[in-house]
């Protein structure tokens, strides 16, 4: 019997949202999401904009899974991008069949006493003792497993003129000896397409004594404006064990504790939107943090430290976070940064949802 086509692209990971603007409302041209990736669509507080998850399925990325998702934001369609939770990097694999590994060998390794005596005694069998002890420390050679690529996360984005993409996902927890790697290229068409976009991450499961204990976390981030590069943001964390000292965990850690969250937040408008008042806010408060000592700043201003840098002649602003705990950075994105400029575009009950 003959197939019916398709266009739905089979490749494991991969990815497609395509909205478009259809009288006063955005909806979905086009969703489709390959396994183990997974988009749960809702309806937003606003019509005006379309709203979608995105997760995986388990819980959580798996060593050596890959994510490729391109999105399209058509002309006047507007996207709010969320995920459900923190995004889980598990261990990698080539860890846990370590461990695994190690575990087997003791077991081939131990001495069962009770066995080693023949029932009987005699001079044949003593004379074969030394032989049959040395016979049990002998294991079988565990055979190193091979190395498993990094989770790879990969998104690619084209912002048409008048559209307007917002990605505020939960932050990235990389569980113990992970790794991680993401790769985001945003393509907006003009000065009038606008972008809103957080990304960040955890030191772990503190809960569970992991602090900035993974191997490998790496984000990449290029921004295009009417084919021109405006940013070009980099952030790469290695455990190097040649940098490793003793008693201090990963090689990294020391450079980055107390604080255990840190956060990129990128801001674009067009000069008409309601988002000017989040970019004039943010550039304002940091004008008055600037010309004030920091021998005046309360320990609680400390808890919470960042950095802000204007472009496209003040059009948008690249935000630098780092703060003690999580909660600390997600309310001063939330908040201070985004605040109402961002809310007049979601809606107020939409604006309730984002971060939780």
């Amino acid at each position: 019997m003959k197939q019916f086509a398709t266009t739905a692209e089979n490749e494991p990971g991969k990815g497609i949202l395509v909205c478009h603007r259809y009288n006063d409302r955005t909806k979905f041209e086009r969703i489709h999401a390959q396994y183990p990736l997974k988009f749960i669509p809702t309806t937003g507080h606003a019509d005006r904009l379309a709203v979608v998850y995105m997760m995986s399925y388990g819980g959580g990325v798996i060593s050596g899974d890959k994510f490729m998702v391109d999105m399209t934001i058509k002309e006047n369609a507007i996207l709010l991008l969320m995920t459900q939770g923190n995004t889980k990097i598990f261990k990698d694999r080539v860890h846990q069949r370590l461990w695994l590994a190690s575990i087997n060998d003791k077991q081939e390794t131990t001495i069962k006493f009770t066995n080693m005596l023949p029932s009987l005694p005699s001079l044949n069998s003593l004379n074969n003792l030394p032989a049959a002890i040395g016979s049990l420390f002998v294991s079988k050679p565990v055979e190193p497993p091979k190395p498993v690529a990094p989770s790879l996360q990969t998104i690619n984005s084209h912002v048409a003129s008048q559209a307007t993409l917002l990605m505020v996902p939960d932050p990235v927890t990389c569980f113990r000896d992970s790794s991680f790697q993401s790769r985001q290229e945003f393509r907006l068409e003009d000065s009038s397409s606008q972008l809103v976009l957080l990304d960040w991450f955890t030191s772990g499961r503190i809960t569970r004594g992991e602090n900035w204990s993974f191997r490998h976390y790496s984000s990449r981030i290029d921004v295009r404006v009417a084919g021109k590069l405006i940013i070009k943001d980099a952030m790469v964390l290695e455990d190097e064990d040649y940098m490793r000292k003793e008693d201090e965990g990963t090689a990294y850690a020391s450079r980055l504790v107390p604080y255990s969250c840190f956060a990129t937040l990128i801001v674009i408008c067009n000069p008409e939107s309601s988002l000017v008042e989040s970019v004039s806010g943010i550039q304002r408060k940091s004008e008055q943090m600037r010309l004030m000592p920091l021998t005046l700043k309360s320990k609680e201003d400390r808890e919470v430290l960042w950095s802000v840098s204007p472009i496209l002649k003040g059009r948008g602003v690249l935000v630098r976070v780092a703060g003690m705990t999580t909660e600390k950075v997600r309310d001063f994105v939330k908040y201070e940064c985004l605040g109402s400029g961002f809310e007049k575009i979601v809606g107020e009950g939409m604006f309730g949802k984002v971060l939780m």
